[in-house]
């Protein structure tokens, strides 16, 4: 496999795993001091934050999809096929992912306005 197909591969996998780790400490970080968090908001605030945790759920399941198809692309059931991170199969989990993420992202921050 050339290089830079191998790198490309690389990084998509490494982009994948650092949005899974973000929308996880995130996650554990929130329900940590979700008591605090609550108690400190007005009342309607906390669906914000239930929404942006079912978004970050929802990327991390784009994550874990995302890099099952990059292992998928790198050994094709049919022999001789082009190896080629461009396809449907790596670019539609890793824009559930990252869309998912920066909507998640989005909610959380309204929510921390909302609380204010």
């Amino acid at each position: 496999m050339e290089t830079n197909i191998q790198k490309s591969f690389d990084f998509a996998a490494d982009l994948a795993k650092q949005l899974i780790t973000l929308a996880t400490g995130i996650i554990a970080i929130t329900v940590t001091f979700a008591k605090d968090i609550f108690d400190k908001a007005p009342e309607g605030a906390q669906c914000w934050l239930f929404a942006a945790w079912i978004a970050y759920f929802i990327s991390i399941l784009g994550g874990i999809w995302s890099l099952m198809a990059l292992t998928g692309t790198l050994d094709p059931l049919q022999q001789g096929t082009k190896i080629s991170i461009q396809g449907t199969n790596c670019r539609i989990p890793a824009l559930v992912q990252i869309t998912l993420f920066l909507v998640a992202l989005g909610l959380t921050i309204t929510y921390a306005i909302k609380a204010l």
